[in-house]
């Protein structure tokens, strides 16, 4: 049995102020990162990058990095390392606030995520490499929703309503690009994981009690996973083609429930 902890979150929005098979919908852009390609961006540190963006960084001390050796197709995609160290908790997102109203209720994050498998010693988790969801007005970061990789198991990870991490039953190889979508359902307050275009899990909102109304930002996550690994938890992994998109109406139908795994819940580190 796999156990995780939910992770401390110090999102942007705290720095800068700021649903199986599915047939999509019609939807409208909010954000695409155009797979990162020259001339929106080069090579070097993701942060302040893009005109659509800009791309903002926490105060974490990981780093994503414009690369050109490892990408699904182009020329360029982005290398997400978390160092060993407590501060290596790291997120990168871009600022895009919107309430979804009428038939606007569900905004849809997708992006390829190719993770390389950590090992460290003593450490049997992560680092977890993923995106979350937010609703962060008024400097109160409630989390949505997660989807990601532990990088020691190759579990694919979200998060349940009670804030644990918990395992989909599914892994994700190491060393290849896969699809990963999440997809925030503003009508019933819930969220569902897609792996490669299948529907994994479906779960409410995280911080739903604390009233969850809008979007602010879908940040790029390396976290340590766990309380015992957050000094030591250490990986890499590489994002291409990030998109947001906000679906005319809800573009999933009802999914089984799956058992959540989870250990010790970590409160949130709210500056």
């Amino acid at each position: 049995m796999t156990f995780h902890v939910r992770s401390s979150i110090a999102v942007i929005a705290v720095a800068v102020g700021f649903s199986g098979m599915v047939r999509p919908a019609a939807a409208a852009t909010v954000f695409d990162s155009g797979g990162f390609e020259p001339p929106r961006y080069i090579t070097g540190e993701l942060s302040g990058q893009d005109t659509q963006g800009p791309w903002l960084k926490d105060a974490g001390t990981g780093t994503a990095l414009v690369e050109t050796a490892t990408k699904l197709g182009g020329a360029q995609a982005v290398q997400f390392t978390r160092p060993a160290a407590a501060t290596g908790d790291t997120r990168y997102g871009v600022l895009k606030p919107l309430t979804p109203t009428g038939s606007l209720q569900v905004l849809r994050v997708s992006w390829d995520m190719n993770v390389t498998q950590a090992n460290v010693a003593n450490v049997p988790f992560g680092p977890f490499f993923g995106v979350e969801g937010y609703d962060a007005f008024n400097d109160d970061p409630k989390l949505i929703g997660s989807l990601g990789v532990d990088a020691t198991t190759g579990d694919i990870l979200y998060q349940d309503a009670d804030g644990f991490f918990a395992e989909t039953g599914v892994l994700a190889p190491f060393g290849q690009w896969n699809h990963y979508t999440l997809e925030m359902n503003y009508n019933n307050h819930q969220y569902t994981v897609f792996y490669n275009g299948a529907p994994l899990a479906t779960s409410q909102f995280v911080d739903n009690e604390m009233g969850i109304t809008a979007f602010t930002d879908a940040p790029l996550a390396a976290l340590a996973a766990t309380f015992e690994s957050i000094s030591t938890a250490t990986g890499t992994a590489y994002f291409d083609n990030y998109g947001i998109e906000i679906v005319p109406e809800p573009s999933t139908m009802a999914i089984i429930g799956l058992a959540s795994l989870g250990l010790l819940r970590r409160r949130r580190a709210v500056a």
